[in-house]
């Protein structure tokens, strides 16, 4: 494992996806996409900064109404935003964070 993976738990914690999860002082929103993809979704709205949501497994900002799916973080209501990411790598049963967002 190299210096630039941060630890999160256990993959079991994902049958609590989205689960709301405090890296580097931000919060995230720690998810799997339909394809099995785990990532972290930066809880902040890429319109206003506003912090995201949860409702009824989807995210929302309550500044300006945007809506994020659940499981990618594309904004349902403008084809081209998303919430910034974070990879996630699945190693031996524990979840860690790497990279950087994007």
């Amino acid at each position: 494992m190299t210096d630039s993976r941060i630890p999160l738990g256990p993959a079991d914690m994902l049958t609590d996806a989205p689960l709301s999860i405090e890296l580097d002082g931000k919060p995230y929103w720690l998810t799997q996409e339909a394809d099995g993809t785990i990532v972290l979704l930066l809880a902040f709205c890429p319109h206003a900064g506003g912090e995201v949501l949860l409702a009824d497994g989807d995210f929302y900002c309550p500044l300006h109404y945007w809506t994020f799916d659940g499981r990618s973080g594309e904004c349902t209501n403008r084809g081209d935003e998303r919430l910034m990411r974070r990879n996630v790598e699945l190693v031996d049963g524990q979840l860690y964070a790497s990279g950087a967002d994007y």
